[in-house]
């Protein structure tokens, strides 16, 4: 199993059996977006694109109303992704990856977030990539 074909599940560093609270998960899984990104000599000055997953935990909306203002909208997120690429070249999968973090922990609602970034035409031989999971401290 690669990398990103794992399930992506509500992680105990997020939720434990132990306590009482509610919580949620919003998903992008599989996002494929083009990304000026990479510090190697080939990956200079060409797009390449890369296969995110991103599980931001959020807690239970304060109403069920089913208004899309009561809760996390998704393409925020997704958005939030876009904007950081659009931004311009980056180096390593690592900042890349800090900055979806915090654009995440920029809305409240996010507890915690599991990212997975992988760069599949990186190598003819194998698949790269990056994961983090963090909590809001």
């Amino acid at each position: 199993m690669q990398m990103n074909e794992q399930v992506m599940l509500i992680h105990p560093l997020v939720w434990s059996r132990e306590e009482q609270r509610d919580v949620r998960a919003l998903l992008l899984r599989d996002f494929k977006v083009p990304a000026q990104i990479g510090v190697n000599h080939q990956e200079q000055g060409r797009t390449q694109v890369l296969r995110i997953n991103l599980c931001a935990y959020v807690g239970a909306p304060a109403s069920e109303s089913d208004q899309i203002s009561d809760v996390l909208d998704y393409d925020k997120l997704r958005g939030g992704i876009l904007d950081i690429i659009a931004a311009g070249h980056i180096n390593l999968l690592e900042t890349l990856g800090e900055r979806i973090v915090q654009m995440c922990f920029g809305y409240s609602q996010v507890h915690g977030v599991h990212l997975q970034i992988a760069k599949p035409e990186a190598h003819a031989d194998c698949e790269v990539g990056y994961e983090t999971m963090r909590k809001r401290g």
